[in-house]
């Protein structure tokens, strides 16, 4: 499965460098297009990463860990909202960077340095995605292709978000890190040992960022969602984790 996980990979890269090339008609079939990924993306989460976080916290309990970690309950559905709580620190420092530039200096985008933090966090996010490709993925072609679809549209989501607020900065320079970042995630796989333990907290922690991301990003403002397309969105992935888990 080498060569077909790194065909993946190059596919994730090739979407983060021209994401920005993909043009809609108009507003409505944009806001389709983004109530159907977040359809499908809730429906990953929930049915394949979620249930994932039971086996994750008894992998955490045969470990031996640091005493403090020992101490806690439930320390892999933790790791999950550490996830949450650090995507979310950086969403929200990345709007109130933007809302003080355009009161105070008219620009609509955020400081570069907010840039610099929140590319440096997606790249966190990217390399994740690709060092646990492999893992969440097994020998089964059609998770990997599962893999893929939902992580495209999810990729397609950011970026487009990342573009609209940083313009030419993501455009110029946040694009290809996010890129290389998926490959570095795939690279450290492949190249390094790894365990079940640093596995169960990679996803876990991954897991809080996508559940964030989804809410934060890809549900369109309430008057330009579509629930049918949200709806399809979430039966199609439903469907197909049914057939092939």
């Amino acid at each position: 499965m080498f060569y077909l996980s790194l065909a993946f990979i190059i596919g994730f890269m090739l979407i983060h460098l021209f994401t920005n090339y993909i043009k809609f008609l108009d507003r409505k079939p944009k806001d389709r297009l983004m109530s159907f990924v977040s359809g499908g993306s809730i429906a990953y989460v929930f049915l394949h990463l979620v249930p994932e976080l039971t086996h994750y916290q008894e992998v955490a309990e045969e470990a031996h860990l640091p005493a403090w970690l020992e101490s806690l309950d439930y320390v892999t559905y933790l790791a999950t909202l550490a996830g949450i709580a650090f995507f979310y620190g950086i969403s929200q420092l990345n709007a109130k960077s933007q809302a003080k530039n355009e009161r105070e200096n008219e620009i609509t985008r955020p400081s570069k340095p907010v840039f610099a933090l929140e590319i440096v966090s997606f790249s966190l996010y990217n390399i994740l995605i690709g060092y646990l490709l492999v893992d969440l993925s097994g020998d089964n072609f059609a998770d990997y292709l599962i893999y893929f679809i939902v992580f495209s549209f999810h990729f397609i989501a950011n970026n487009r978000m990342l573009h609209l607020t940083h313009e030419e900065l993501y455009t110029n320079i946040g694009r290809w890190i996010l890129a290389a970042a998926v490959f570095v995630g795939w690279l450290l796989y492949n190249l390094t040992d790894t365990s079940e333990l640093n596995i169960a907290f990679f996803s876990a922690f991954l897991t809080g960022g996508i559940i964030l991301n989804i809410l934060n990003d890809e549900l369109p403002v309430e008057k330009n969602s579509s629930f049918p397309s949200f709806v399809a969105g979430l039966v199609l992935i439903t469907v197909l984790l049914q057939l092939i888990l």
